[in-house]
C-alpha cells in the first residue's frame, strides 16, 4: 500500500512538475507576459516533458528491488503505473477546481494501489504497505515545510 502511495505521489509530483514547466513564470512563460511589442517576434518555448515510459521504468526498477518482483509482476505493474500516469495527466489538464482534481487523483491512486496489491504475494503486500506509508509520511512532511 505504501509503495502504491509512493508511486502515486511520484506520479503526482511528475505531473505537477510537467504542468508548471509548461506554463513557466506567471503563467506566461519566462519573464511574464510582455505582449508583442513593436513587431518583435516571440520565441516559442521548448518544454521538455519526461516520457511516461521513462518515469515508469524508474519507479518499477525501484519496486522490483524493494519487493523482489518477478518478471510477470514487473510487466503487470508497469502497465498499471503507465495507465495511472496517463489518467493523472488527463486530470491535470482538465479545467476543473483543484479540489475536484485532488479527489479524482486520489481515487485514481487508490484504484491503482488496489490493482497492484492483487498482483503481489503476501510478503510483498506487507512491504508495499510499508513503502506506501513511508511515502505518505514524507509527502505530509514536505507539505508542512512549504
Amino acid at each position: 500500500m505504501k509503495t502504491l502511495k509512493i508511486i502515486t505521489s511520484l506520479l503526482l509530483l511528475f505531473s505537477m512538475q510537467t504542468l508548471f514547466a509548461q506554463f513557466g513564470q506567471n503563467g506566461y512563460g519566462q519573464g511574464g507576459y510582455s505582449g508583442n511589442q513593436m513587431g518583435a517576434q516571440s520565441r516559442p518555448e521548448t518544454v521538455k516533458e519526461h516520457p511516461i515510459e521513462e518515469t515508469v521504468k524508474k519507479i518499477v526498477a525501484k519496486l522490483k528491488i524493494q519487493l523482489m518482483l518477478d518478471e510477470l509482476q514487473v510487466i503487470a505493474i508497469s502497465n498499471l503505473i503507465t495507465e495511472n500516469m496517463k489518467k493523472q495527466n488527463a486530470v491535470m489538464k482538465k479545467e476543473a477546481s483543484n479540489d475536484d482534481k485532488t479527489s479524482e487523483l486520489k481515487a485514481i491512486s487508490e484504484k491503482t494501489d488496489l490493482d497492484i496489491m492483487i498482483i503481489l504475494n503476501k510478503s510483498q503486500k506487507a512491504t508495499y504497505k510499508l513503502l506506501s506509508e513511508d511515502a505518505k509520511n514524507q509527502q505530509e512532511a514536505n507539505r508542512r515545510v512549504r
